[in-house]
């Protein structure tokens, strides 16, 4: 996969760029840098880690923080495509279709996004179980990010759910929509879950 062009851009430029008035970046373009910033230390935890196995969970966490950044590339320019669509004229025959197509896009990219930061729970929990003692408040923050990350990236999916059905999309992939918005919490709740443990054994 090409390294994402925000991979080599300063942070400061861009939440300069986020905080402009443009729809990309967007709230879901953040949750992603939120979701790479978790994977990150994800990764740095486990490069304390002794054993083995610890080299495997590294390696997961920084492919994720690189597909995250490349997510929220996508994200960005699903959002702009969003925007886009909303402002067709209301009179414009293709506009109903093309809103279909836009909404579906970006609650599909969230979900993709979802899916990145929960791949990581299970690395979590071996952390949580081998990983350096002296490093477990960096797995709680790590546990803690991800599940920001997906909460936040739920929001969008389920506004964007909503925009769906106010366009006319179909009932199956209204429902596909809800379920990966519902898997989003529960994924979320398994993340705060770990840092709970964590935190409280600390």
């Amino acid at each position: 996969m090409p390294t994402p062009a925000l991979a080599a851009t300063r942070l400061d430029d861009w939440l300069q760029q986020l905080s402009a008035p443009v729809p990309d970046p967007g709230g879901g373009a953040a949750a992603g840098i939120v979701i790479a910033t978790g994977a990150a230390l994800v990764a740095m935890a486990a490069g304390y880690a002794p054993a083995e196995a610890a080299a495997e969970i590294a390696a997961a966490a920084t492919r994720v923080r690189g597909d995250a950044l490349a997510a929220a590339e996508h994200d960005g320019r699903m959002s702009g495509r969003l925007v886009a669509a909303f402002r067709r004229p209301i009179d414009d025959p293709e506009r109903r279709e093309v809103l279909r197509a836009a909404t579906v896009a970006a609650a599909d990219a969230g979900a993709d996004l979802v899916a990145l930061a929960a791949s990581l729970d299970g690395p979590l929990l071996w952390l949580e179980r081998f990983g350096e003692e002296r490093l477990a408040p960096d797995v709680a923050v790590a546990a803690r990010m991800l599940a920001c990350g997906i909460r936040s990236t739920a929001v969008n999916i389920r506004g964007n759910t909503t925009s769906a059905a106010a366009a006319g999309v179909d009932a199956l992939t209204l429902e596909r929509l809800r379920d990966a918005c519902d898997r989003a919490t529960q994924a979320a709740a398994d993340l705060d879950a770990v840092a709970e443990r964590v935190t409280a054994a600390l």
